[in-house]
This record gives structure tokens, C-alpha cells and sequence, in this order.
């Protein structure tokens, strides 16, 4: 049986407790932020007005409380409170000022720019906190169901729910790569660490199978070592100078080509040919740009190669298509290099 208490926070104790990092949100299980500023006001709005809201539940250890439900309502009041956002979409609020009543507009307005009794309704608002000493993972997730109303995690928040190496994971993800090229409403759905985990499978199983089942029973065991993640992060450094080529030249061509290389399959397809470039020393930038141009200039798919594009279309995690796709890439990237010479290719082999 899991066993609660609860405790009762200010906003003010809240956002200090999270500046303070005695408040976290590492918890695998939680979300991104994806509240937009409307919903952030709408709650603002409630506190202004004393509408209850719901309960956040935190798991206890000795550093304090990791949150388990009430990211984006923590994110929305510390936020609005140290003055990051500006209120939007609400309703006028009545203000009592001696003994008359006036209708107050506090749409466009920052914490500071609220009336003094309206800021100390927000830091004085009483928030009911329930905590958990020594839930295990299994509960927490079950937890996490039920507070969402059956609302299932998605498939990456599955997989790294379990994920043995969720904070390299998690540091490998905050390359430069993903947040020039990834959406913030995908960083959010963790996109960023779904393309890291292939990444490193891809690297690492014999016959990589990217396929969820797979995926998820070999992340919960896997162990990411320094050299892999400093690999993978080389790999991620080479992909970007490809991309800032490509899009340096404001030629929409190149702009399209960009982006098919930094899309998810893609993106996981050529990590094999760069890391083994990177291990040779033949590591090219120029030679790399071009030859995406070539390869990538599909007209109605991504690449100039049929049998590539159906393998990168559905099922493009099974283990059949994936060896498919890797095998073009280094056919085609070899024939483009070697250009009939009697040299060695990337992957160290001599061709004829």
C-alpha cells in the first residue's frame, strides 16, 4: 500500500524551493513544458481570484521533493512570479480598494506591474502538496497513469522511464544539433533523447533493431560509457557542421536538404558512415556536404535512391530496414568518393 502525507507550500515557498533546487523535476515520468501562455495565465488568473487548484504530488528523498504531477502548474507560477512572462486572454478582475470595487485589466501585465494586493494574493496562495517516502518506479508510473486519467506515457516516455542511463541520456541530448534543428514542442515529447537512444543502438547492436519492443528491454540495461557518449557527441558536432554548410548558403535546395538529413531516420542512418569516418581520420566536411546533395536531392522522396526511401517509409525501425538503409548509404557514399580509384572507402575497406 503506498502511503502519503501532505503539506501546505505558499507560491512564494514554491518558487524559492525551486531556485533553491530542493524542488526538482528529473522524475523520468514527467513531461516537458507544454503549457502555452494562455494556460499559464488562466492559472495565475485562478490564484488571483482563490478558484482551488488540484494537488501536486512529489516522491521524498533526502535532497528534498522530486515532482511526480504539478510541473507545468510549478513552472507556470515561479515563472510569472520572477517576471518571465506577461499575462494574456483573461477576464478584468474586481479590485476592492476603500470600500469601492474597480474592474482591473492585468492582460499584458508582469508580476511587478500587478497591483500590490493581486501579487500578494499570488505568493500567499496555499498549495496542497501529497509526498511519497520510498515509492519505487513501479508505483510512480502507475501514479502517473492514474493522476492522467489512464492517459498512457508515450513510447519514448515508456522507454526512458526504465533507461539505466537516463542522465547521460538526457546530457547527450542537449547538443547543439537537436536545438537547431528540433521544434521546442519536440524537445518537449523528447525527441532529442529518442534520436540519442537509436543513436547509440545503432552503434551497438550487431543488427540494430530500432523497433519499440527492441528498443525499450535493451535501454533499461544498457550502460553508456564516456567513450560512447563522446563518440556519439563527435558524430552529433559533425553532423552540424553539414547542416550550418548547408543552410549558411540561403539556397533553398540546400535548406531542403538540411532538414531531410536532420529528420529522425535520416539522422539515425548516417551515424554509422560519420563515426566510422570520425575513427579513420577521413573525416571530410566538404566532402560529406556535397555528397548529402547528391544522395538527398530526391524529388518526390528524400533521396535519389528507391530502395532507400521504401526502407525509410514504414517500418523503418525493423531490423530489415534498417541494415537496408545503412548498406545504400555506405554503397553510395563509397561509389561517390572513390569514383573508380583504387583507394580505401570510409569504412577502412579496400575497394577495387
Amino acid at each position: 500500500m503506498i502511503k502519503k502525507a501532505n503539506i501546505q507550500w505558499s507560491a512564494k515557498q514554491l518558487t524559492k524551493s525551486i531556485e533553491k533546487g530542493t524542488i526538482t523535476f528529473d522524475n523520468a515520468v514527467q513531461r516537458g513544458f507544454v503549457w502555452d501562455n494562455d494556460r499559464k495565465s488562466l492559472l495565475i488568473h485562478s490564484m488571483i481570484e482563490g478558484f482551488p487548484i488540484p494537488a501536486f504530488f512529489a516522491a521524498k528523498d533526502e535532497n528534498g521533493y522530486s515532482m511526480l504531477d504539478g510541473k507545468q502548474r510549478s513552472n507556470a507560477i515561479a515563472d510569472y512570479i520572477n517576471g518571465k512572462y506577461e499575462l494574456s486572454n483573461l477576464p478584468e478582475v474586481i479590485l476592492e480598494e476603500e470600500g469601492e470595487e474597480q474592474e482591473i485589466n492585468i492582460n499584458d501585465l508582469d508580476f511587478a506591474g500587478l497591483p500590490e494586493e493581486f501579487q500578494d494574493r499570488i505568493k500567499d496562495y496555499s498549495l496542497t502538496v501529497y509526498y511519497f517516502d520510498g515509492i519505487t518506479d513501479e508505483e510512480i508510473n502507475e501514479l502517473f497513469f492514474r493522476l492522467n486519467n489512464g492517459k498512457p506515457l508515450s513510447a519514448i516516455e515508456l522507454t526512458r522511464v526504465k533507461a539505466k542511463s537516463l542522465t547521460t541520456i538526457k546530457e547527450i541530448a542537449k547538443h547543439e544539433i537537436f536545438t537547431s534543428t528540433l521544434t521546442e514542442k519536440a524537445i518537449n515529447k523528447y525527441t532529442n533523447e529518442d534520436i540519442v537512444i537509436k543513436s547509440w543502438a545503432i552503434l551497438n547492436q550487431d543488427s540494430p533493431n530500432l523497433e519499440t519492443k527492441n528498443i525499450r528491454p535493451m535501454i533499461e540495461v544498457a550502460d553508456i560509457t564516456d567513450e560512447q557518449s563522446e563518440n556519439l557527441k563527435a558524430v552529433y558536432d559533425k553532423v552540424l557542421e553539414v547542416y550550418t554548410t548547408l543552410t549558411a548558403t540561403n539556397n533553398k535546395q540546400d535548406a531542403k536538404i538540411a532538414k531531410r538529413i536532420t529528420t529522425r531516420t535520416h539522422l539515425i542512418s548516417l551515424i554509422p558512415i560519420i563515426s566510422k569516418q570520425i575513427s579513420n581520420q577521413s573525416w571530410d566536411t566538404v566532402q560529406f556536404t556535397n555528397w548529402t546533395r547528391n544522395f538527398f536531392a530526391g524529388t518526390k522522396s528524400a533521396t535519389i535512391n528507391d530502395d532507400y526511401n521504401e526502407a525509410a517509409r514504414s517500418a523503418s525501425g525493423k531490423p530489415e530496414n534498417v541494415k537496408k538503409r545503412l548498406e545504400i548509404i555506405k554503397d553510395e557514399f563509397t561509389k561517390y568518393i572513390v569514383s573508380g580509384q583504387d583507394i580505401k572507402d570510409a569504412y577502412g575497406q579496400q575497394v577495387a
